[in-house]
């Protein structure tokens, strides 16, 4: 068993939903605990989006098929709904940055869950590199949330996996974030896509070339910034880009 797979197996909690629960106990009653649906298969093999039917096979949306993505594979915790969606607005918008250390150990059971195949593809990331905030946002909050997320991740990765596992690390200046965009939110598809064109960087191209970088976010909604940040990377040498978000919406 590679030793991924083996701290994958020595995760507090077997499932996800036992993870989540066990994660916020200490912040959710009983009762809102179970009001939690994971991101999990039948879903599409690239975006993550989580199929309507019970059972089948994971396999590419009608989305996928029509505009390929610039990332590999994207994956999520878990719907942005109910107790999720309410601890995300809590730890954004309220200052509750205490939960990214729950919310990095139910990432980081996603992110095991990812690299378990045994595929030559299916490699552990180099990088961690965290969506950024601009320089504005970032003053106006306080924080980037994806940079609390992506270091909570690999601090515990190093706690639970076994010496000699390939190192990883959190980039926080790869990618960064050069033009003023605004808010996402309420915006269709095709407005998010343009609203977001240009806002990357890569100064540094020798620091992405031929590396595996998995970005990370708080919320994947239609998928528009982090494939205009894996479009970002892969033009500056990336090998391969994939996607991990707290949730799905």
């Amino acid at each position: 068993m590679r030793p991924e797979h083996q701290a994958a197996q020595e995760t507090p909690c077997a499932t996800i939903e036992m993870t989540f629960k066990r994660a916020m106990n200490r912040f959710l009653c009983s009762a809102c605990a179970t009001d939690f649906q994971p991101a999990g298969s039948p879903l599409c093999c690239r975006c993550g989006a989580v199929f309507t039917a019970f059972d089948g096979e994971d396999h590419l949306c009608e989305n996928c098929m029509r505009a390929p993505r610039h990332f590999y594979q994207a994956r999520a915790v878990g719907i942005y709904e109910g107790a999720l969606k309410q601890l995300i607005q809590d730890f954004k918008f309220h200052g509750k940055i205490h939960l990214a250390e729950p919310f990095g150990l139910l990432m980081l059971h996603v992110f095991y869950n990812m690299y378990a195949q045994k595929t030559p593809e299916d490699t552990i990331p180099n990088s961690l590199v965290p969506v950024p905030l601009h320089a504005r946002k970032h003053r106006m909050r306080g924080f980037n949330q994806a940079l609390l997320l992506a270091d909570r991740c690999v601090k515990l990765r190093s706690r639970l996996t076994a010496s000699g596992s390939p190192s990883m690390e959190t980039d926080r200046t790869m990618l960064l974030r050069c033009r003023w965009t605004k808010s996402q939110t309420g915006l269709n598809k095709n407005r998010r896509k343009s609203n977001i064109e240009g806002a990357f960087r890569v100064d540094f191209p020798e620091r992405a070339a031929g590396k595996h970088i998995l970005l990370v976010d708080d919320v994947y909604t239609t998928g528009a910034t982090v494939d205009e940040c894996a479009r970002i990377l892969t033009h500056a040498g990336a090998a391969r880009v994939d996607v991990l978000t707290l949730a799905r919406a």
